[in-house]
């Protein structure tokens, strides 16, 4: 048995309502569930802070202020690509 765990890029562990990011599966269906993992949910994540850190460039005056412009241009480092799932042996 293998535990799947969809992590971020910083090495947290993805968590979403209604959507289980660590599950234990046999070996046979570990590959199908880890690209499940890295496919909607953890794009799900990704496009949550995205549309986090949209609001807090805004809240920092957006296009107006050397701030907001800068907080809108770090928005696009929230992506689903930088995702992984770890693999522990249990």
């Amino acid at each position: 048995m293998i535990q799947l765990r969809l992590v971020n890029e910083n090495n947290f562990t993805v968590t979403l309502p209604g959507v289980e990011t660590v599950v234990t599966v046999t070996d046979e269906l570990a590959g199908a569930t880890e690209a499940f993992l890295l496919g909607e949910p953890a794009e799900a994540d990704a496009a949550l802070w995205r549309q986090v850190a949209r609001e807090h460039a805004e809240a920092l005056g957006g296009e107006k202020t050397i701030n907001g412009r800068n907080a809108l241009a770090r928005v696009g480092d929230h992506d689903a690509r930088r995702y992984r799932v770890t693999r522990t042996t249990v």
